[in-house]
């Protein structure tokens, strides 16, 4: 996902040619006493042509549209946007568009929205996440969506009314799934003698202690991405155990939350913990983002890992004999789930067009395209095929288990300034105390 952005642009449509304008747009003249003149009739019938001609140029000119999507495909950012741009370009003929698709990678995601929303060069739709949804709307880039899409448009949508936030429908909910698992590799706990799948805090540490004192060559007990570059990294490693021990970010208010209850500082001090205190979080954890955890589970070298239910593919496809638990027991139990959307910029030029795109890629043929394909979620639409892993189906079925993220004034700052602080703590510069409180007191000075 931290590949350098790849841009394709097709052009799909043809020019009209000059003799056909130029066939549409001649005078009719009549010889008369006095010399040469258009009579009224023929003037008329002539500026009629001129403006029928005008109009038909008009209608064939190409919509210039910017798609901009993150990457999926776990083969990087080439196979996404060879696979965007070759399932698109039939709706872009079809439409007379010319449609550029930018694959943005994951690393400063949000920042390279401000940056592009700020200096006019945004892309007309483009792929959010919740923690951005709240700052982008306040500065009137997104496109209240309602006038574009009517009741027989959003029929078929499961998840429609989640893209409703602060008052409008601002989303297009695209991403609802992807939850975040614990993976086991079998035969790594088997070796070690693990016989049975941890239900708690408590359990998960026994297991990864377990793995360690084996002493198996070159297995890591216990991994995670706190070298990743996108504040998403916190959807594996901080979140679910937040919200186990009952913390949360912000609360029904938009207040920040941190410090409300003492969830956020055990969930910081289970993480500090498993490296300082038990070991099972090695040195090589610090140095991996979220792809090289995942390769390396995939690989056989780590024992436990959380990553998203779609990853289940590549370790099947890999041989391994993986095995997992959507939740551990806390004071409540909790795990990540994606509510990511398609948005409109409010300053587009083509708006119409753009809310066609939108309703395309989100339809079922699309949509079971992109499942089967590029990465597995469960459906959007109530029409669509279930194509993600039957072994994850009874994770959707328990919505109380299943956290987004909060749509609330500067959370994406207060997100980033918590990821920040919770690095320094597993590097050792700050405890878990100070991790949290330094991020409180962040959200008190940010405007």
């Amino acid at each position: 996902m931290k590949k350098m952005k790849k841009l394709a642009c097709i052009l799909l449509v043809g020019a009209m040619t000059a003799s056909l304008l130029g066939g549409c747009t001649g005078n009719t003249t009549s010889s008369t006493a006095g010399g040469t003149e258009s009579t009224g009739t023929e003037s008329a019938a002539a500026e009629s042509k001129t403006e029928s001609a005008a109009e038909e140029t008009k209608e064939k000119e190409p919509s210039n549209l910017l798609l901009w999507m993150p990457p999926y495909a776990t083969d990087g950012e080439a196979l996404d946007q060879q696979w965007w741009t070759e399932t698109l370009a039939p709706w872009a003929e079809e439409n007379n568009v010319t449609l550029s698709i930018e694959i943005t990678p994951w690393g400063n995601y949000a920042e390279k929205y401000l940056t592009a929303f700020s200096s006019g060069q945004g892309p007309d739709v483009g792929y959010m996440y919740n923690e951005m949804f709240n700052d982008f709307i306040d500065m009137g880039t997104l496109e209240e969506l309602s006038p574009y899409f009517t009741e027989e448009d959003t029929a078929d949508y499961i998840y429609y009314d989640l893209g409703y936030i602060k008052g409008g429908q601002y989303a297009l909910p695209f991403i609802v799934g992807n939850a975040r698992v614990l993976f086991f590799n079998m035969d790594i706990l088997e070796q070690a003698g693990v016989t049975e799948l941890p239900e708690t805090w408590e359990d998960l540490t026994e297991v990864c202690v377990k793995v360690k004192d084996a002493n198996i060559e070159g297995v890591i007990p216990f991994a995670q991405e706190w070298a990743d570059t996108a504040i998403g990294a916190l959807n594996s490693i901080y979140y679910p155990y937040l919200w186990q021990a009952g913390g949360d970010i912000f609360d029904e208010n938009g207040e920040v939350a941190l410090m409300q209850n003492d969830g956020a500082v055990k969930a910081a001090q289970y993480v500090y913990d498993m490296r300082y205190t038990y070991g099972v979080l090695p040195d090589e954890s610090m140095a991996m983002t979220g792809n090289d955890v995942r390769d390396q589970f995939a690989a056989g070298k780590v024992a436990v890992a959380m990553g998203a239910t779609n990853q289940a593919a590549l370790y099947t496809e890999n041989g391994l004999n993986w095995d997992y638990v959507a939740s551990l027991k806390g004071e409540q139990q909790a795990t990540w789930i994606a509510s990511d959307a398609l948005i409109m910029n409010a300053a587009g030029n083509n708006k119409e067009m753009a809310a066609e795109l939108m309703k395309h890629i989100t339809s079922p043929a699309i949509m079971e395209k992109f499942h089967s394909e590029l990465s597995a979620f469960p459906p959007i639409n109530k029409s669509e095929k279930y194509l993600d892993n039957e072994r994850f189906a009874s994770i959707y079925e328990n919505e109380e288990t299943l956290h987004t993220l909060p749509v609330a004034p500067n959370s994406y700052k207060v997100m980033d300034s918590l990821y920040k602080n919770l690095q320094l703590m597993m590097l050792g510069d700050l405890t878990p105390e100070q991790a949290i409180q330094q991020t409180v007191d962040y959200a008190g000075n940010v405007s």
